[in-house]
């Protein structure tokens, strides 16, 4: 049962921790890094769950052994969505190994781990010929750069591929927003515009609402009087 503090809204249908989390996602995709901060900081919500914040720190510090066990111990996570996290994790956890001359590890890795994965079995041999043609070709030492750039990619394909509430959707409150205004340009007739989009305002929903009541209004108070 949810504290009554916890929950938004004159029905108590939005909590308040995934309402401040989305608004969080929004200041920091519009690039409002500090009022983000400071919101996180105010409100003691974090916009990353402690389990998505050591998965990061996880990936980006190369602890793959690490990786594995948060993944398979997050829960409310389907079983096909957490397999394909770790075929995620395991190529990247390839390469690096491969990179470096540990040619023995990444075997290892391929052999006991992801041929094992309930995966499409096309994207494993997909990966084992990646990994040939690339030790064909001798790959070198990749540069610290591209390692943390491939991790930070990592992490952003794991964000998109995970479950909330272990991350939030991508742009979730203008999508829901997005929704609303839609629904509202599809269903409300007052809505002359021929092309509504071109002028289209949030705070218009609420003046569609006001002139449906008084049109309401108005035909009651005619019934009224032709009654009389």
């Amino acid at each position: 049962m949810e504290n009554s503090s916890d929950l938004l809204g004159s029905k108590g249908l939005i909590k308040k921790l995934e309402f401040v989390r989305i608004i969080i996602q929004c200041l920091y995709a519009l690039g409002y890094s500090k009022s983000a901060s400071l919101l996180e900081l105010e409100s003691g919500i974090s916009f990353k769950f402690a389990e998505f914040q050591l998965l990061e720190s996880q990936i980006l510090n190369g602890d793959w052994d690490g990786c594995v066990s948060t993944l398979n111990l997050l829960k409310d996570m389907i079983d096909e969505t957490r397999e394909s996290a770790l075929f995620l994790v395991f190529r990247q956890c390839l390469l690096e190994y491969l990179s470096c001359g540990q040619d023995s590890l990444a075997l290892n890795v391929l052999r006991k781990q992801v041929a094992t994965l309930h995966v499409d079995k096309c994207k494993v041999h997909s990966l084992a010929n990646s990994l040939l043609s690339l030790k064909d070709a001798e790959l070198g030492l990749i540069d610290d750069t591209i390692v943390h750039d491939l991790r930070r990619k990592l992490l952003t394909d794991l964000e998109k591929l995970l479950p909330p509430p272990i991350t939030v959707p991508e742009r979730r409150l203008e999508h829901l927003v997005e929704s609303t205004l839609t629904s509202w340009i599809d269903s409300c007739m007052y809505n002359c515009s021929s092309n509504p989009m071109n002028d289209l305002m949030i705070h218009n929903a609420f003046s569609c609402v006001y002139n449906l009541h008084t049109k309401n209004s108005d035909q009651s108070d005619k019934k009224l009087s032709s009654d009389h």
